[in-house]
């Protein structure tokens, strides 16, 4: 008796041969079929020489540029809906109040957004023992209420900075109107 090794390799050779006479000898080439075009090709028109135009003189330099409407006068949805860097700011508030209190950012309101002209590198909130800096810097200051208390945040185009009422120093309206103003 044959052992059952020898046994599979016979029947795999016996197999292996079968397959390769059972193929044909000269396997032809399927024909070729052309593929159909997707997009049908266009002519396309040769740019033609157009003259510049002439930019008119009288158009005022940007310095003579005046706004139609100030910040100052928009506040809440108003701004809201027309600075889009507003928007964002209070976006991030909520998230950060949402976050504090682990509730969703929808039942976060906004009560109050005002632009202002802070007048120190602490955004007018001082934490004690802090280094400030005397420097004007255009920003919001942000009302946000989620139950029954209201969260003060003091914003520039960098930071959103929550405040206490405790620290917080707001700017004389003078300051902020010469800001807006310019």
């Amino acid at each position: 008796m044959m052992p059952r090794a020898v046994l599979l390799i016979a029947l795999i050779i016996l197999l292996t041969v079968g397959v390769a006479a059972c193929a044909p000898a000269d396997p032809t080439p399927l024909p070729a079929v052309p593929t159909a075009a997707l997009i049908p090709a266009t002519d396309t028109a040769t740019p033609t020489d157009t003259p510049p135009t002439q930019t008119p003189a009288d158009l005022p330099a940007p310095g003579d540029v005046v706004p139609t409407h100030t910040a100052t006068a928009e506040v809440g949805d108003a701004l809201l809906s027309e600075d889009v860097i507003a928007a964002e700011l209070v976006g991030i508030a909520q998230r950060q109040v949402a976050a504090e209190l682990g509730i969703s950012e929808r039942r976060v309101q906004v009560v109050e957004v005002v632009p202002v002209v802070w007048t120190d590198s602490s955004l007018n909130c001082p934490l004690p023992d802090q280094q400030i800096t005397a420097m004007e810097i255009d920003g919001y200051r942000i009302v946000l209420e989620a139950g029954t208390r209201e969260y003060v945040f003091h914003a520039d185009f960098d930071r959103v900075l929550p405040c206490d009422l405790a620290n917080e120093v707001m700017p004389t309206a003078e300051v902020t109107a010469e800001a807006t103003e310019q």
